[in-house]
């Protein structure tokens, strides 16, 4: 019998998992040259621990931190039929994944393999945010390509990303706040171009009814909360 708590496990040693998830990383589009990055079994993992772990310090419960690393696992994996509509491919494509592997109670009710794939058809745009997984997945989706990808490139357009060393979180009863650690000629007005690298907290904060805090190392900026998709 398999115990959710196993699925991580055993998704990763899936051989189709594994099969998809080196095709995405084959697939080099404008974007992912521009951020020197890919979207391959490192983005996939990272983002199933940042999910997982944000479900957690915002107070989820066990289980649905689990339906949110298993959504972190997949949310990528409609790539494989291209980055045009990647989200919604993605969830009907999760969706036939698990309900053959497991479920019907194998572990997963359908409503839990519901509950991923629409967090995975949202996970882009974080247009639908209905539940803590929707918010966890997006949230760490946008989290880890400003995080562990952007600095890396040398784009021209985007030097600023090179100056990006590393980005933490903290929940608290009150605040949901972000922190960039970026180097000292880091230039903040350029920074704020960059949507996505504060809308998704904002949202996420807005969901859990917090103030959001962004941090560029020690100096702090309060943000307007993010009402609306």
């Amino acid at each position: 019998m398999v115990f959710i708590e196993q699925l991580h496990d055993r998704i990763r040693h899936d051989k189709e998992w594994r099969a998809w998830a080196k095709i995405v990383a084959t697939l080099t589009t404008a974007e992912d040259v521009k951020f020197g990055c890919d979207h391959g079994i490192y983005h996939w993992t990272t983002v199933a621990g940042i999910a997982k772990d944000f479900v957690l310090r915002a107070g989820g419960n066990a289980r649905d931190a689990m339906l949110a690393d298993i959504a972190g696992l997949l949310h990528d994996c409609g790539l494989i039929c291209g980055n045009d509509k990647h989200a919604e491919n993605g969830a009907q494509i999760a969706k036939a994944f698990l309900q053959a592997r497991y479920g019907d109670g194998r572990p997963l009710s359908n409503v839990d393999i519901e509950i991923i794939a629409h967090a995975i058809a949202n996970h882009s745009d974080g247009t639908e945010m209905n539940n803590i997984i929707d918010v966890a997945l997006h949230f760490a989706d946008k989290i880890h390509v400003w995080r562990d990808r952007v600095y890396k490139t040398s784009s021209i357009i985007l030097e600023e990303a090179t100056k990006i060393k590393s980005i933490d979180y903290k929940i608290t009863a009150a605040v949901l706040a972000v922190r960039y650690q970026v180097e000292d000629n880091f230039i903040p007005e350029k920074f704020f171009r960059w949507k996505k690298a504060y809308e998704a907290p904002q949202k996420a904060a807005t969901f859990l009814g917090k103030q959001f805090i962004l941090f560029l190392n020690d100096k702090r900026y309060i943000l307007p909360q993010k009402t609306t998709p």
